[in-house]
């Protein structure tokens, strides 16, 4: 039997980054970081019909969409609170661009106050709104509110199962301390239905629902403005896991 190794080579991606100044004279050195990843897999093994590309649609072109609705929004309407927007590459290649960029930020973690990832698989259920990580901050009621504000509900991860906090960019700042949820499509369950799209070629953009996507877009949006603009910082609410990084990250 003869076993050939697979050929490995190297090449350089970047993360991409913005930055949006606060009106308040003391809230605008504390920053809101908006992130998503924007790469896929790339071209892979085909499907029963040959194709072989991976869109990637749903993750996580949606995600990144949801950053790029939101540095539109706040170039015409500063929150508070400044804004950093960051989207990072090799996701896909375990969490690279935002190891990468946790460990060489260009701006002190310290001054970050949360990271409001957006991630998904896909979506069984158009009422809902999936965080990973909702009840894990103090921010839970304002998340809450936004999806109410445009007929959604919010809810926490329905598939503790799959570790799906741990599995996005969000886990790199929470390990430094940052509370780090993950806005998602809404799933009850890791189904066939998110089987169906997620990590495959169908996974394109014809197969989204656009009018549940544009409430989506705005929940995310609508969330972000009242993190952003509340007087009081949000943290990792006590006894969660990260929460004695998030002590150590922002001591005085």
């Amino acid at each position: 039997i003869k076993i050939e190794g697979a050929n490995t080579s190297y090449f350089k991606s970047q993360n991409v980054v913005g930055y949006l100044e606060g009106t308040d004279p003391i809230l605008k050195d504390e920053y809101i970081m908006y992130s998503a990843h924007y790469d896929h897999v790339g071209i892979g093994l085909a499907d029963e019909k040959g194709d072989s590309i991976y869109n990637g649609a749903r993750d996580n072109a949606i995600g990144t969409v949801t950053v790029l609705s939101m540095a539109e929004n706040l170039a015409k309407h500063p929150t508070k609170r400044s804004a950093l927007f960051v989207l990072f590459t090799a996701e896909e290649k375990g969490l690279l661009g935002s190891k990468y960029y946790a460990d060489n930020p260009l701006l002190p973690l310290k001054d970050v106050v949360y990271c409001f990832n957006s991630d998904g698989a896909g979506y069984n259920d158009t009422s809902k709104i999936t965080i990973f990580g909702l009840n894990r901050t103090t921010a839970t009621r304002q998340i809450l509110n936004a999806a109410k504000a445009y007929n959604l509900e919010a809810i926490d991860d329905p598939a503790s199962e799959q570790n799906l906090f741990d599995r996005s960019d969000n886990v790199s700042f929470a390990k430094k301390g940052i509370p780090a949820p993950t806005f998602s499509l809404g799933f009850t369950a890791f189904d066939d239905e998110i089987g169906k799209y997620y990590h495959r070629p169908a996974d394109e953009p014809a197969s989204v629902d656009y009018d549940y996507l544009y409430n989506f877009f705005r929940a995310y949006v609508y969330a972000g403005r009242l993190i952003a603009d509340k007087a009081e910082r949000p943290f990792w609410t006590e006894g969660d896991k990260y929460y004695e990084a998030g002590v150590e990250l922002y001591k005085e």
